[in-house]
């Protein structure tokens, strides 16, 4: 049950509706979807490239994918509950700075297992990105518009059509021909560049997240931590920033009880009350070194697992056991099997590409994975809609989840038989389901738990995704030494797996406050 301050806060955001603000936030928390995305896809992309260059084999070159993927999900465990202990704002910040450093540190490696350390610092940054930002959004728009969170998904199919697009530019020309020899060394750095295009974007993005617009704390995490006062004076900004005055309607609400009132426009100078202060002012500018004192306290918090353990009880609550666990387990089924084809795409297109002179096969894989990934851009807008229709949360994700099932089978026959345009289009249908189902997954998530836990529980199902993605890679590697077929098969069985799990769902989130 919500509390009187959680139902004021979330009637007072009401009041103040989806603004330029809000726009913003949509704008900029989507970059870091973008992001997460691309670098997946630059992943897939140089791994056929790679693989050459340092003459990994089948079975190994998962290895590649799956240092990604462990560092994706360190991140997420790391930056959901940081966000939940120490505000939103921080992970947002740095996320993406963590990762363009190690992007950069990747073009430049001398060998494969270098590549491998420097993917896992990269998806340990961007990692943070999904789970984070999308709590961000969801806390600062009304609960009629939370649809809107699924828009974040075209932010996100976005970031694979970026990649594809630039590999389709990059990698053939500057890439080992389809046959014949080759000297690696000078004619096969078109991967090298392709992470070098993607960091100088992600810095870009950072520019733009940090420079351009202000970001200002969440009030549910404001209000959660007591601090009453800057959740007033946040959602004074926001509705001036969106033309709108309430501070008369913010001054009334419950909300303030136990902080102090004043006249009109005083309030935003306000400090907070005595007990807020208490737990959350620093004796910087008071007492010598006090700036210092207060890192050393956040560091030792940060290191203190047990308080991060504790952050996970609420979600086994017994109102709330039954869906931790299926939302955990769907996020882990769905990564397992989406991520046998994804990763695998150009290499699985390639494999059964007859062999040709010059680069014209490369060329007509990548163009195939650029369709594959604009075909998911409809998808994220499809779900914005189908959503809040009689199908709700759960039964979009089921419907998405199982024809996604159905494109796979027809990959594979299509793929099987060399037939190039019903290839297209089976992996296109899969781009547009897959990208559906997705980002019903990403808006329910945040939605079914409460502001307390949210950032730990989205960071959680965002690990578990992550951990089966680094087993994944490996796992496609041996299966595809039995033949091209068997990893698709597999994903088939996992994705119908997942359907079943989000049938038995227990909360639709369609009409509940977040």
């Amino acid at each position: 049950m919500e509390s009187d301050e959680e139902l004021e806060l979330n009637r007072m955001i009401s009041n103040i509706g989806f603004g330029r603000y809000q726009r913003r936030v949509l704008a900029l928390c989507g970059l870091g979807w973008t992001a997460d995305n691309a670098w997946m896809q630059c992943t897939a992309c140089i791994l056929p490239r790679v693989q050459r260059h340092y003459g990994v084999s089948n079975s190994k070159i998962g290895l590649m994918s799956s240092s990604m993927f462990l560092g994706l999900m360190c991140g997420a465990l790391v930056w959901g509950p940081v966000s939940d202990r120490f505000g939103r704002l921080i992970p947002y910040k740095w996320t993406l700075v963590v990762s363009a450093t190690f992007g950069l540190l990747a073009s430049a490696s001398p060998s494969f297992p270098f590549l491998c350390v420097c993917l896992f610092g990269l998806g340990s940054g961007v990692g943070g990105n999904m789970p984070v930002d999308g709590a961000i959004f969801l806390e600062f728009i009304p609960r009629e518009k939370r649809h809107l969170l699924t828009m974040l998904s075209v932010f996100f199919s976005v970031g694979s059509v970026v990649t594809s697009a630039v590999a389709l530019a990059l990698l053939p020309p500057f890439s080992c021909p389809d046959a014949g020899t080759c000297d690696v060394s000078t004619q096969n750095n078109g991967w090298r560049y392709l992470l070098v295009t993607m960091s100088l974007l992600t810095i870009v993005m950072v520019v733009l997240r940090n420079g351009w617009f202000r970001l200002y704390e969440t009030p549910k995490f404001l209000l959660q931590n007591k601090r009453r006062a800057d959740v007033v004076m946040v959602l004074k900004k926001v509705a001036t920033f969106n033309g709108k005055k309430q501070a008369r309607d913010a001054q009334q609400s419950p909300i303030m009880d136990g902080a102090e009132s004043d006249e009109a426009h005083a309030w935003l100078e306000w400090p907070e009350t005595d007990a807020d202060c208490a737990s959350q002012r620093t004796d910087a500018g008071r007492v010598p070194h006090g700036w210092m004192r207060s890192a050393m306290r956040r560091v030792h918090e940060a290191a203190n697992i047990k308080s991060h353990v504790k952050l996970l009880r609420p979600l086994f609550a017994p109102g709330l056991r039954r869906t931790t666990i299926l939302v955990w387990a769907i996020w882990g089924i769905v990564a397992m099997g989406f991520t046998m084809f994804n990763v695998f795409l150009p290499k699985l297109l390639e494999t059964h590409a007859p062999p040709s002179p010059g680069h014209s096969t490369q060329i007509a894989v990548y163009r195939d994975s650029l369709i594959y990934a604009i075909s998911g851009v409809p998808g994220s807008l499809l779900g914005a809609w189908l959503v809040d229709t009689r199908l709700g949360r759960i039964y979009s994700m089921v419907l998405a989840t199982s024809i996604s099932g159905v494109a796979l089978i027809g990959f594979a026959f299509a793929a099987k038989a060399h037939i190039s345009a019903l290839t297209v289009v089976a992996s296109s249908v899969f781009g547009l389901t897959s990208t559906l189902m997705f980002a019903v997954i990403y808006a329910y998530t945040p939605e079914v738990f409460r502001p307390a836990v949210r950032g730990t529980a989205c960071g959680m199902a965002s690990a578990v995704g992550r951990v089966v993605g680094i087993v994944a890679p490996l796992v496609t590697g041996l299966l595809l030494e039995i033949s091209t077929s068997v990893p698709l098969y597999v994903s088939v069985a996992l994705l119908w797996m997942a359907a079943g799990c989000m049938f038995m769902l227990p909360i639709e989130t369609r009409d509940i406050a977040a």
